[in-house]
């Protein structure tokens, strides 16, 4: 309290009203699984770093796009049209595909992690450190991997098992669980007793479980690439070529041909260069400066010149000798290149190496670079290295510095400078190859009727996915509209044609109520006249009274997230009246918010929720003394109607 000493007119202002509540987001899901890429600036950044998106264009603009649909076989008929397409089994990234459903369905903000591309096979380990990786992060309130459907009974149960774990561990998320794909009934039981019998008994109050998988009809970007080396006409295979007899088409084939030829032996090139053939040029030349630049060393600055100097072999291979580009407008393109670029920026690195190397004193330790390329073919390249290669300029003024370490940050300027224009140019020869290859199939496509007709059907081929990006957007959904209170069931799913297989009422009653260990799975059911709805609302504690629906497990987290991150003002208040009738009144004050929204089942407040905390009534006297502060809380939370049953009587006539 302050102290009165002058006379004069003092304000204070009093406090009487609580604190309040502050709610906490309910349906934030943390997807991880496998991505086309995950870089924001260098390549790889966000490779096992949970990513805060907000838009499926966010989405993709980090992590990229669908994965390219593998193909078994397609099937034509005797007139060489299209009878059906069989997927391969290697088709199992359902990552980017839920995405698109958690949109489609209502979803908003969500968490990504990215455990590696979409080559990788999918690896349990991976997706469970993952998942180690989503628990430092505190938004998140739903858990998925889609990607881990596709692993084997014992691995997909081993990654559930740990999202069960951290959900029971930190109490604020739920997991979202699929089952296994299955083709049929008959499958479908198998994998619906793999997901009971492995899933344990642990943290089940915290985990929902969905089958069967849903039929989706996703545009999907389907080239020649895709279907060559797949076709079967009356069980034969069969090339695109050998379907037409006009010679135009067949050169447009060949062409595409070539293009895919030196598009595939292009990352055997690009490795020569950045040292591995999924690495791009860009991302090593990234790597060498940022090496440079953490430790300013002789040795660093040659492996950047090195780099450098050695898209000199990569472009000579392209044009000459048996690894040449087979398509000869590519061919040309790079010649041009060449001459136009890569030889004028090179030649001038030369000379600036040279004067760099000849300013640098003797225990600088730099060893020149450029004629370290190896024997080039072109007959352009002799002016450059070797024999040929440039002078020291005179006067040499172009690397400057007083000391060994100055020249070598005056090298590294004129790197950066000189690599820019190249870099341009070399993604001009990629967009050059990818120009190529759009014209070819776009000529193809107008022009043979028999490929048209395979790619329309192909791409209207059904893919399967994991149901949990689905119904993750659900909760966003019916959360949004109606409130996490609200059972999410009986709402149709958007973006799917069906669920993979018909469930009828018999199916549903062995899902949804299982009288051996209660683990309930909710069903994905087909109806006439309303579409594909969400069945089923139960955790897979559903012998529990208490937390059989998901939506009373949800509407928990909720509650006791948001009034835990709200109370943290009374810490080290005084453990007296005064602070615990605050801490009542704030809460009492946001339970009756949630009552009048209906939330709480009650005639009046009284009978929906109580909060109690008092010395005598939730505390001893040894509490305080020990710092304690007991506040119990007790709500009725509504649970969904799920049987509805409708007596009918006879009733006599009376008059």
């Amino acid at each position: 309290m302050p102290t009165y000493r002058t006379p004069d007119v003092y304000v204070e202002e009093i406090s009487v009203f609580p604190p309040s509540v502050a709610e906490v987001e309910t349906a934030v899901p943390a997807f991880v699984g496998y991505t086309a890429r995950a870089t924001r600036t260098v390549n790889n950044d966000l490779r096992n770093v949970p990513t805060r998106i907000t838009s499926l264009l966010e989405f993709e603009s980090l992590f990229g796009g669908a994965p390219a649909l593998q193909l078994e076989r397609v099937d034509l008929d005797a007139g060489n049209r299209f009878q059906s397409a069989t997927l391969a089994a290697t088709n199992t990234k359902y990552l980017y595909d839920s995405m698109r459903l958690f949109f489609d369905n209502g979803g908003g903000k969500a968490w990504i992690t990215s455990v590696g591309d979409l080559d990788d096979a999918v690896d349990k380990t991976a997706l469970i450190e993952g998942f180690k990786r989503v628990a430092t992060v505190d938004e998140p309130t739903i858990l998925l991997a889609p990607d881990a459907a596709g692993l084997g009974a014992d691995d997909l149960a081993a990654v559930q098992v740990a999202t069960l774990n951290q959900c029971g561990k930190l109490g604020d998320r739920v997991a979202v669980l699929d089952t296994r794909l299955a083709g049929n009934k008959l499958e479908h039981t198998t994998v619906v007793e793999e997901l009971r019998n492995r899933v344990g008994i642990n943290h089940l109050k915290y985990g929902a479980a969905y089958a069967p998988w849903l039929k989706l009809n996703y545009p999907k970007n389907v080239g020649y690439a895709d279907v060559r080396g797949v076709l079967r006409k009356g069980g034969v295979a069969v090339t695109l070529a050998s379907l037409s007899g006009d010679a135009g088409v067949v050169a447009i084939i060949q062409g595409l041909e070539q293009i895919l030829v030196d598009q595939n032996g292009l990352a055997a090139r690009i490795g020569n260069v950045s040292g591995s053939p999924a690495t791009a040029i860009s991302d090593a030349y990234g790597a060498a400066v940022l090496a440079y630049q953490g430790e300013r060393s002789a040795g660093n600055l040659e492996d950047l010149f090195a780099l450098v100097f050695r898209l000199a072999p990569m472009l000579d291979g392209m044009v000459t000798g048996a690894t040449a580009f087979t398509h000869p407008g590519l061919r040309g393109d790079v010649t041009r290149a060449i001459t136009n670029s890569f030889l004028p920026a090179l030649r001038e690195l030369i000379a600036i190496e040279r004067e760099m190397d000849d300013k640098l004193g003797d225990d600088a330790g730099y060893t020149l670079q450029y004629s370290n390329t190896g024997a080039l073919t072109l007959p352009a390249w002799a002016t450059l290295f070797g024999a040929g290669a440039p002078a020291i300029p005179n006067p040499a003024t172009a690397v400057t510095g007083a000391t060994d370490a100055e020249l070598l940050n005056s090298g590294l300027a004129h790197v950066q400078r000189i690599y820019a224009p190249l870099a341009s140019a070399l993604d001009a020869i990629n967009a050059s190859l990818g120009a190529y290859r759009a014209n070819a199939e776009a000529n193809l496509l107008e022009s043979f009727g028999a490929y048209r007709d395979i790619i329309r059907g192909v791409g209207s081929t059904l893919t399967a996915c994991p149901p949990s990006g689905a119904i993750a957007g659900i909760y966003a959904l019916v959360d949004n509209q109606r409130g996490v209170w609200k059972a999410p069931a009986n709402v149709s799913l958007t973006g799917v044609i069906g669920p993979s297989y018909a469930l009828d009422s018999d199916d549903t009653d062995s899902l949804n109520i299982d009288a051996t260990a209660g683990k309930s799975i909710n069903a994905i059911r087909a109806f006439v006249g309303k579409g594909t709805l969400v069945w089923g609302a139960r955790t897979l504690a559903g012998n529990d009274n208490e937390w059989r629906y998901i939506s009373v497990r949800r509407f928990f987290n909720m509650v006791e997230e948001s009034v835990k991150k709200s109370t943290y003002w009374a810490v080290f208040e005084p453990n007296d009246a005064n602070t615990w009738v605050k801490v009542r009144g704030m809460i009492e004050s946001y339970l009756t918010q949630k009552w009048r929204e209906g939330a709480l089942a009650g005639a009046t407040t009284k009978d929906a929720f109580f909060v109690r905390c008092g010395l005598g009534t939730t505390m001893s006297s040894q509490d305080i003394l020990e710092g304690r502060m007991y506040v119990e809380i007790g709500m009725a939370v509504v649970r969904p109607a799920e049987f509805i049953i409708l007596k009918f009587y006879h009733k006599l006539q009376t008059s």
